[in-house]
């Protein structure tokens, strides 16, 4: 079933429809994106600000607020004043200490001094507050049971407590000898809090503070509780944790850019997406029709050139792109006409120019007299080399113009004599040639002169530079395939020239066109999975060439 294809002219109209439309898209969306990730990173880096101010100002009251009770117990004078609270003298001193030493935390913090059995002594508040508290639980129970400062969340649903206090310190009164004679309570309210972080954060935001088991201490806003903390919109939450008391900061921002301001962006973005949508279509409609009705003309006259007609034309007024292709269209048919009257005139001409070449080749029965004319003089002129070089010379000679292109092993093998005794005569004594050819497979079909280049190789590069070279040609038949391999233990075959003989699809090499040949003739003939192979070891090269075993010449 063939596949249906667009139109020509439903590509244009989609192409320039695309073209028009997309990046405008695309761009919209990026510069939205892109905007609203710059807001949020911002907002993130001042909310990242604020939070590590806010942390480290809560950290530093708290850091006062030990100070103040280590310097009012340091030299016991706290003690002593405990001993005695009914005089005038007694009460003005404690109070003296009292207020030098919360200097630092006035407005933050109300600080209360109790004795053992729980009853109020001494405050800085100004407010009225219940005379005692319990030992049994709360803030003096578990200051008890601790060395230096416990702070304590209170509980907001107890009725005993003070209301107004969040959060409460407590700190041991000891004597010089060591006994426990009172504690120091600081009392945190809203106010206190509120005048802590007043300036550190936006109005819009809201801050929770959280003890080290998560449960709530305060909230900057007075009509938020637990139940509110995941339930505003279009915020954003960041925490820090206090390192040494475990105390959490929890920042709440309002997201730069709120749900509807982003429903309005989505909601212009789509209505320009429309606009673009209309006025794409009409500028891709107009552009299609300018486009395609000469591109149409064009093709109807292709036809007609693929039907025979050389004569056609296409008549065209526009001076741009499209003219300019209409005329070459036209000039190219105009061309094609006289290209094919040429062509045919040049094949009558070259047939008549092969007739006389075939008439004018030379005899090769001329050469083969030649060489033996040669032969017979040197042997007459006692230089028997001469008369060995070209007696087999012409053996070689007769061999590679022969017309079978295919001849057996044996055959093969004495053409392969004839080579050897010629190098020999230039390479007087400095290597040994053998073979070692099972007589079953002497009569089988290979292509003629291919083991020639792979002996010449050995000769000439293999064994350049020895004086006792060995050169050895056997074969093996295994599964219907024959293996012949020409190995010697020469200065061995380089590592490039390795991997371009066993390459699938070795390309034309400079100095071995032999071995190119070889392959080339090899693929031929067999097909892709036959061909040569090269194996460096350390006693020498051996090259292989694996081809079908065939007694037959059903190939030739």
């Amino acid at each position: 079933m063939k596949q249906k294809t667009l139109s020509f002219r439903d590509q244009v109209f989609l192409a320039c429809f695309l073209v028009t439309l997309v990046p405008l898209l695309l761009t919209s969306v990026v510069m939205v994106r892109l905007f609203t990730a710059s807001l949020n990173r911002q907002s993130e880096q001042e909310a990242n600000r604020q939070i590590t101010e806010i942390r480290s100002r809560f950290a530093a009251l708290l850091d006062d607020c030990e100070e103040a009770c280590r310097e009012l117990t340091r030299n016991g004078t706290v003690s002593r004043y405990m001993i005695d609270t009914t005089t005038i003298e007694m009460q003005r001193g404690m109070y003296v200490s009292l207020y030098q030493a919360s200097q630092e935390i006035y407005g933050h913090a109300q600080i209360s001094v109790y004795d053992v059995g729980g009853k109020l002594r001494f405050t800085t508040d100004t407010l009225s507050r219940a005379d005692s508290l319990p030992v049994y639980w709360g803030i003096l129970k578990k200051a008890s049971g601790q060395a230096g400062m416990t702070w304590y969340r209170t509980d907001p649903y107890l009725t005993l407590n003070d209301d107004r206090v969040l959060m409460q310190g407590a700190y041991a009164i000891e004597n010089s000898g060591g006994a426990r004679t009172g504690y120091l309570v600081l009392d945190f309210t809203r106010e206190n809090f509120d005048n802590v972080f007043s300036g550190f954060y936006s109005q819009t935001d809201t801050i929770w503070l959280l003890d080290a088991h998560k449960r709530l201490l305060y909230c900057s806003r007075s009509d938020y509780d637990e139940t509110n903390m995941n339930e505003e919109e279009d915020t954003q939450y960041l925490w820090m944790q206090e390192p040494e008391r475990g105390f959490y900061v929890i920042l709440c921002r309002q997201a730069p850019i709120s749900s509807p301001a982003l429903q309005t962006m989505g909601t212009v973005l789509l209505a320009m997406s429309l606009l673009s949508l209309v006025l794409s279509m009409m500028i891709s409609g107009a552009l299609t029709r300018n486009i395609v009705k000469p591109v149409s003309q064009l093709d109807k006259a292709m036809e007609k050139v693929k039907a025979g007609d050389l004569n056609i034309r296409v008549h065209s007024t526009r001076t741009d792109e499209l003219g300019r292709l209409t005329d070459s269209f036209n000039g190219m048919v105009r061309d094609l006409k006289t290209y094919l009257e040429e062509k045919v005139q040049q094949q009558k001409d070259l047939n008549e120019t092969t007739l006389r070449l075939y008439q004018t080749q030379l005899n090769p029965h001329f050469l083969y007299n030649t060489l033996d004319t040669i032969k017979w003089n040197a042997k007459i002129n006692q230089i028997p080399e001469i008369a060995v070089l070209a007696e087999n010379l012409a053996v070689i000679l007769r061999k590679s113009i022969s017309s079978k292109p295919f001849i057996t092993l044996r055959e093969e093998l004495d053409t392969i004599d004839s080579y050897i005794r010629i190098q020999k005569i230039r390479f007087s004594g400095k290597f040994l040639y053998e073979t070692e050819i099972p007589d079953v497979l002497e009569e089988s079909m290979i292509p003629k002169m291919i083991l020639q280049p792979l002996v010449e190789n050995a000769i000439i590069h293999g064994l350049e530079g020895c004086d006792n070279g060995y050169i050895c040609i056997y074969a093996a038949q295994k599964d219907g395939v024959l293996s012949i391999s020409v190995t010697d233990d020469g200065c061995g075959m380089n590592q490039d020239m390795v991997d371009w003989i066993n390459s699938p699809a070795p390309a034309k090499r400079d100095g071995h066109l032999g071995l190119y040949n070889v392959i080339q003739i090899l693929k031929i003939y067999y097909g892709e999975e036959y061909g040569m192979h090269a194996e460096v070891e350390e006693d020498g090269t051996t090259v292989t060439l694996r081809l079908p075993f065939r007694k037959d010449v059903e190939h030739e």
